[in-house]
């Protein structure tokens, strides 16, 4: 360690780390390929939400789920099985509405006409969801859910590869200049789609390999070691470091985790259509990346505390921000604390923003993983209120908990530095107000 690391102040050597850590995080975000999936599968949120909408009305009207027998909207109970279907056609097609938007991303990107790479990414998906087929000749649309996201992610990005490989190489049938654009594209595709389409033609039904149950038997340990308190935590951690910096923790990081989330999601829902009690569900990090756990806890842990301590404050610079910032900070909307205090790069408050969350995510965590708490199964927007939250996701009125449980902890934490910060407001102002009786 050289002697100038040895000077620097302790807060210097977080942001040193966090510097550090950010760079890689940033470029692996801004990859072509990794940007255009998480791009895709934030376009089809919409379709979710809707599908999240219906599945909320399916449980309010079904009595088959809960302990009590009864719908908790009884009028809805003719509808539920409506209800059902409507989800079926959104949150079960989900794998089949990413690939579209995922291979026009990605196309976009790579300077490729946007609606060719669209269908010859969902060409070739579908060529690999051949697994089904039957005498009839149908296809088994189960792949279409999140089961086949994987392999809808992999479709996207080979087949827009391939399109940009011939395009480059101007492997293309020519057509002449007075020929319109459109036309021109689409002759120009012709080539690539032939590749592609045959490529996953040949892997499918000449070497009969079956490259959607391969590879979700693949990532399955994966993907299922990854849910733990530990993942949770960490993935936190990260989250509030990176905006402890100035940087944007959700955009840069925790956005990366939305195909999981967004999996985890779906196969919480059909288990719930299926007569699992939302309490019995098997995954607890459902919609992390969007929705779920994590916004029910971060915020409430690292920003709700400070305005409820910048309000009873008697510094009147922090009263008014606490007053101003309180309602966007409810819909947990916290750049105007973050970096209106700020709380980033802040020597007081930046150990505790960072502990506050990662802590209180631990908890809620373990408090979900039994089955006294519901857990989540409907995709809601980001910006609800953290108390409705879970209730609106989880069907679980209980879980309206967690967000409080995660105030007190973080406002515990905040109390010890918050009389430091706030005297050394005090003692700037002080001098402030010293030199200008001087002049």
């Amino acid at each position: 360690m050289s002697q100038n690391d040895d000077k620097k102040s302790f807060m210097d050597k977080i942001t040193d780390f966090t510097n550090r850590l950010s760079g890689p995080l940033a470029k692996f975000a801004n990859l072509k390929s990794i940007s255009s999936i998480v791009n895709g599968l934030i376009t089809i949120m919409p379709i979710i939400m809707v599908g999240a909408v219906f599945m909320i009305l399916y449980v309010l009207g079904s009595p088959s789920v809960g302990t009590s027998g009864h719908a908790l909207i009884p009028f809805l109970s003719p509808l539920s099985s409506k209800f059902l279907w409507m989800n079926s056609i959104t949150l079960g097609f989900m794998s089949l509405y990413a690939v579209i938007v995922m291979s026009q991303s990605y196309g976009e990107k790579l300077k490729l006409d946007t609606k060719s790479s669209g269908l010859i990414g969902l060409g070739t998906f579908l060529t690999f969801t051949l697994a089904g087929l039957d005498k009839s000749g149908g296809i088994d649309i189960t792949a279409f859910s999140s089961s086949g996201l994987f392999i809808g992610i992999l479709s996207s990005l080979v087949s827009v590869r391939i399109y940009w490989f011939f395009i480059k190489k101007n492997i293309t049938i020519k057509m002449p200049d007075s020929v319109p654009p459109n036309i021109g594209n689409s002759f120009a595709a012709i080539f690539p789609y032939a590749a592609s389409f045959t490529l996953a033609w040949l892997i499918r039904t000449i070497l009969n390999f079956d490259m959607l149950n391969w590879l979700n038997g693949l990532l399955e340990p994966i993907v299922n070691g990854s849910q733990s308190v530990w993942t949770a935590m960490i993935v936190s951690f990260i989250t509030l470091l990176l905006w402890s910096v100035g940087l944007h923790g959700d955009n840069m990081f925790l956005t990366l985790f939305t195909p999981f989330g967004v999996s985890w999601l779906s196969e919480n829902a059909k288990a719930l259509s299926n007569g699992t009690p939302s309490n019995h569900l098997p995954n607890i990090l459902a919609g992390l990346g969007q929705t779920g756990l994590l916004r029910m806890t971060i915020w409430t842990a690292a920003v709700w505390p400070v305005i409820f301590l910048m309000i009873i404050s008697k510094n009147k610079f922090l009263k008014t921000l606490g007053w101003t910032t309180i309602w966007p900070g409810i819909f947990t909307i916290v750049e105007p604390v973050v970096f209106g205090l700020p709380l980033a790069l802040n020597p007081y408050l930046m150990i505790p923003f960072i502990l506050s969350g990662t802590i209180s995510t631990g908890i809620g965590y373990m408090l979900m993983a039994t089955p006294f708490f519901g857990k989540f199964f409907a995709m809601i927007p980001w910006a609800t209120p953290p108390f409705l939250l879970g209730p609106l996701g989880t069907g679980d009125w209980k879980t309206v908990i967690i967000p409080f449980i995660s105030f007190f902890i973080g406002l515990v934490l905040y109390i010890p530095f918050w009389k430091g910060y706030v005297q050394s407001l005090d003692k700037e102002a002080e001098e402030a107000e010293g030199k200008t009786e001087l002049q």
